[in-house]
C-alpha cells in the first residue's frame, strides 16, 4: 500500500525496464490488468517525447508472486526543482489497492531519481478517491482526455458488434450508406493529414486550441509507422458527381482495445449519418485487430449526462447512441515527493509554465 510520503511496499519495487523489456514494450503493456492502455504504449511515450516535449521512462513494477506490470512515465524537467513523473491513464492494477500499489513502487524510484512530484490517472472508478487521497495524493487538472468515456463491446463477429449498438447508430449508419457516403481507410500522407487537420480546424473554430498541424501529422505517422493507428475519411459526392470530404477520424489500438483519438465533419449539415458512418468504420477496423473494447474518449460525466450546458453534451449523446452507459474515472492526482518542490510548483512554477508555453512555443505545456 502506499503511506503519504509515497514508500513502496516490499512485494512492490519498481525499476527501469531492461533493454528486452523495452524492444517489446507493447506486448507487456497488453499484458497488464484491464489490457493495456494505448496512453503508456510505445508510439505515444515516443510522440510525446519528440522535440524535446518530454523525457520517457520505461519502468517495470515487479510483484511477489505475481505478473510484473509495465509503466509508462512521461517526465518533464523543471529548473532548480528537478523533474515531474506523469503515468498516463495509469498505473495499471487489479484493484484500487493494487493501483496505489504500484504507484507507491514508482513513486519511491521517482524520489531516487530527484522527481519532485508524481502524477497519475488511473482507471478505477470514483469509489476510489477516498483512497487515494488518504494515500496523499491531492486533485489536480487531468491530461489524458477521457476522465469520463463510453466503451463499446467490439469482440464477435462484425454482425455481432452491428446489433450491439443503439438503434439511432445502426439506423443513421444504414442511411449514410443510402445517401452514398463512402468511409475509407487511407494512409497518414502529407495530403491525407492536411485534410484531417483541415477538418480539425474547422470544429475547432472558437471553441476549443489546436496544437501545431506539425504536431498532429507526427502523432498519426508515427502510430500507422508502428501499425497502431489509423486515418479514416468520409466524402460524399456533390451534384456535379465530385467526392466531398465530410468527416474524417484517427484512432489508434494497443492490445485488446481501441481508441478513437482525433474526429471532425464540416460544419455544414449536408451528410447526414457521416459521422456515425465513419465512427461504424473505426469499429470495424477495431474489431478486424482483435480488440473486445472500442474507446470512445470523452463524455461528459454520468451524472451531468442531461446537462445541456456540458460542453461536451452533443459529443456525449453522439457516442451513447453507440452504447449508453457513460464510465466515469477516478480522476488525475498529484503526489508531493519533494513538499517545498511542489509547494511553489502548485503555487507559481505550474502556471507560469504554461504561460511560457503558449507565449513561446505557442503550444500547450501538457
Amino acid at each position: 500500500m502506499l503511506s503519504g510520503s509515497g514508500t513502496a511496499a516490499a512485494s512492490a519495487v519498481a525499476r527501469l525496464a531492461n533493454s528486452t523489456e523495452v524492444a517489446n514494450w507493447d506486448a507487456l503493456c497488453a499484458a497488464n490488468p484491464g489490457g493495456g492502455e494505448v496512453w503508456s504504449g510505445d508510439a505515444y511515450l515516443r510522440v510525446k517525447c519528440a522535440e524535446g516535449r518530454y523525457r520517457q521512462h520505461r519502468v517495470i513494477v515487479d510483484r511477489a508472486g505475481e505478473n510484473p506490470i509495465a509503466v509508462g512515465v512521461l517526465a518533464k524537467r523543471v529548473p532548480l526543482l528537478g523533474e515531474w513523473w506523469h503515468l498516463p491513464a495509469g498505473p495499471a492494477g487489479e484493484d484500487a489497492s493494487r493501483v496505489l500499489e504500484t504507484a507507491a513502487a514508482v513513486a519511491a524510484l521517482a524520489r531516487s531519481r530527484g522527481a519532485f512530484m508524481l502524477k497519475i490517472e488511473p482507471r478505477t472508478g470514483p469509489d476510489s478517491r477516498t483512497a487515494i487521497h488518504a494515500a496523499g495524493y491531492r486533485d489536480t487538472v487531468r491530461i489524458i482526455p477521457n476522465p469520463s468515456t463510453i466503451l463499446v463491446d467490439v469482440s464477435g463477429s462484425e454482425a455481432d458488434v452491428f446489433k450491439r449498438i443503439g438503434k439511432k447508430a445502426r439506423n443513421s449508419i444504414t442511411r449514410a450508406a443510402r445517401d452514398g457516403i463512402v468511409v475509407t481507410r487511407v494512409a497518414a500522407t502529407e495530403e491525407h493529414c492536411a485534410a484531417l487537420f483541415g477538418l480539425l480546424q474547422e470544429t475547432a473554430e472558437g471553441r476549443f486550441v489546436l496544437r501545431a498541424e506539425s504536431y498532429y501529422r507526427a502523432f498519426w505517422q508515427t502510430f500507422e509507422a508502428a501499425d497502431a493507428g489509423q486515418i479514416f475519411l468520409a466524402h460524399r459526392a456533390d451534384e456535379a458527381g465530385q467526392l466531398q470530404l465530410v468527416a474524417g477520424a484517427f484512432a489508434m489500438g494497443l492490445g485488446a482495445k481501441t481508441t478513437y483519438k482525433d474526429g471532425a465533419s464540416v460544419r455544414a449539415k449536408t451528410a447526414y449519418g457521416a459521422s456515425h458512418a465513419l465512427q461504424w468504420e473505426v469499429i470495424r477496423w477495431a474489431n478486424e485487430r482483435g480488440a473486445m473494447l472500442h474507446d470512445l474518449c470523452g463524455a461528459p460525466p454520468s451524472d451531468r449526462v442531461d446537462d445541456t450546458d456540458h460542453p461536451l453534451h452533443g459529443v456525449g449523446q453522439f457516442k451513447r447512441s453507440f452504447a449508453p452507459e457513460i464510465i466515469d474515472y477516478a480522476g488525475a492526482f498529484d503526489l508531493p515527493l519533494k513538499p517545498w518542490a511542489f509547494a511553489f510548483w502548485v503555487k507559481l512554477g505550474d502556471r507560469l509554465a504554461r504561460r511560457l508555453s503558449l507565449a513561446i512555443r505557442k503550444d500547450p505545456y501538457y
